[in-house]
C-alpha cells in the first residue's frame, strides 16, 4: 500500500513539472507574439506617417501643376485675344491640321499607280494649306511648324506624279518583259489589262503591241483605268487578233 502511495505521489509529481513547463513555454510564446505585435504597430505607425507626408507633397504638387495650367491657359487666352481669335477658332484649326496629318500618311503608304487616282485631293489639301499657313493661328510656332511640315510633304507627293514615269524595256527571256507582264507590276500598274496604256503611250515606238524591244525606254502615263481612246485601242486589236487566228477545222 505504501509502495502504491508512493508510485502515485512520483506521477503526480511528475504531472506538476510537465504542466509547470507547458506553462512556462505558453507564457514565452505569448510575450513573443505582444512583442512582434508591438513591433508591428510601431511599424504600421510610422508607414502611416509616410503616406501621410506623401499625400501632403502629391498634394502639393497637384496644386502646383494646377496652378501651372491656369497660368498657361491664362497665357493661351492673352495670345489668342492678342491675334484676335478664340479658342475655338485655335481648336477647330488643330483638329482640321491633325485631320490632314492622318490623311497624308495614308496617302504616303500608297503606291504611285493608287495615289494617282488622289491627285485632285492632294491639289485641294495644297491650296487649303496655303490659306491655313496665312492665318493668324499660323503664327503661334507649333501650328506654323506643323502646316510648313505638311505642307512639305504634300509638295512632295505632287512632285512624284508630276515626274514622268518611264520603265526600260528587259529581254524576254531573263524579264519575260510585254506590255501585259510590264502592267501588271506592282510598282507600274499592278494590272494586267492596262497594258494598252503603255501601247498607246508609246505609239512612236510601238507600231505592234505584241513587238516590244529591249532597252526601249516608255513612258508609263498615270491612271488607274483604261480612256476612251485605249478602250477603243485595245478592241481593235483584240478584233485583229480574233480574225488573225486560223478558223477551226471542221470535224
Amino acid at each position: 500500500m505504501k509502495k502504491i502511495l508512493i508510485i502515485g505521489a512520483m506521477i503526480i509529481l511528475s504531472t506538476m513539472l510537465v504542466c509547470g513547463s507547458l506553462t512556462a513555454q505558453e507564457k514565452m510564446s505569448k510575450d513573443e507574439w505582444q512583442s512582434q505585435m508591438a513591433s508591428t504597430n510601431t511599424q504600421l505607425t510610422q508607414l502611416k506617417a509616410q503616406q501621410d507626408s506623401l499625400n501632403k507633397a502629391i498634394q502639393g504638387l497637384q496644386a502646383q501643376s494646377d496652378k501651372l495650367d491656369a497660368d498657361v491657359r491664362a497665357c493661351q487666352d492673352a495670345l489668342y485675344a492678342m491675334l484676335g481669335v478664340t479658342r475655338a477658332d485655335v481648336d477647330a484649326f488643330d483638329k482640321e491640321l491633325t485631320d490632314m496629318e492622318n490623311r497624308v500618311s495614308e496617302l504616303q503608304r500608297m503606291s504611285d499607280a493608287d495615289l494617282v487616282t488622289h491627285k485632285d485631293e492632294l491639289q485641294k489639301m495644297s491650296d487649303r494649306l496655303k490659306e491655313m499657313a496665312k492665318s493668324k493661328i499660323a503664327m503661334i510656332p507649333r501650328f506654323g511648324d506643323r502646316v510648313t511640315a505638311l505642307q512639305d510633304k504634300v509638295n512632295t507627293l505632287l512632285n512624284s506624279l508630276q515626274k514622268e514615269k518611264t520603265y526600260t524595256v528587259g529581254t524576254w527571256a531573263r524579264n519575260r518583259d510585254c506590255l501585259w507582264n510590264i502592267a501588271k507590276k506592282k510598282d507600274i500598274y499592278a494590272n494586267a489589262w492596262l497594258w494598252p496604256k503603255i501601247w498607246q503611250g508609246n505609239r512612236d515606238m510601238i507600231k505592234d503591241p505584241d513587238v516590244i524591244k529591249p532597252k526601249w525606254v516608255l513612258k508609263i502615263p498615270e491612271g488607274t483605268s483604261l480612256s476612251k481612246e485605249e478602250k477603243s485601242a485595245a478592241n481593235r486589236y483584240y478584233r485583229k487578233k480574233a480574225a488573225a487566228a486560223p478558223a477551226s477545222s471542221p470535224q
